[in-house]
């Protein structure tokens, strides 16, 4: 009798761990997919960001093709701050079809932390030159940052 009722509970815990692992697991593969809006003034564009626990995909169409596109995480309120995506400089080229795939690595989740994904394209092709850029997608990353944003890279 103790036999089979050791049994029993090695059955039930064993069962137990499993189902937490696997609910581990499944928490790990979560991810938000978030659509790509165009920034003000842009007429054409389209694409969507991938964020998983420990990376961020950005897959885009329709843009200029050949040019030079940078990613930024900013918030607008109540202090203006930007930060480069992934590793320095942060940076993707079209092809001649104007479309383009970015991966980035991630320390941190940029929920709670950033309002606004932003995707800049240099027309002069220098991901490093703040002065002559365009703004070209974006995406809220909070509710708070719906409405676009007004050249969101801009220094304030």
């Amino acid at each position: 009798m103790k036999h089979h009722k050791l049994v029993a509970l090695s059955m039930i815990v064993g069962l137990a761990f499993t189902a937490l692992l696997g609910a581990g697991r499944a928490w790990s593969a979560a991810q938000a997919k978030i659509t790509l809006l165009r920034a003000q003034g842009v007429e054409q564009g389209s694409g969507e960001a991938v964020i998983t626990d420990r990376a961020l995909t950005i897959r885009v169409k329709d843009l200029k093709p050949d040019s030079v596109y940078t990613v930024w995480y900013v918030n607008m309120e109540p202090k203006h701050e930007i930060a480069g995506v992934g590793p320095s400089p942060y940076i993707f080229k079209t092809d001649k079809r104007g479309v383009a795939t970015f991966r980035a690595k991630l320390d941190e989740q940029p929920f709670g932390r950033w309002q606004v994904l932003v995707i800049i394209r240099h027309p002069n092709g220098d991901p490093q030159d703040m002065q002559h850029k365009e703004d070209a997608l974006w995406a809220p990353l909070t509710k708070s940052a719906e409405k676009a944003p007004a050249n969101p890279c801009a220094a304030s």
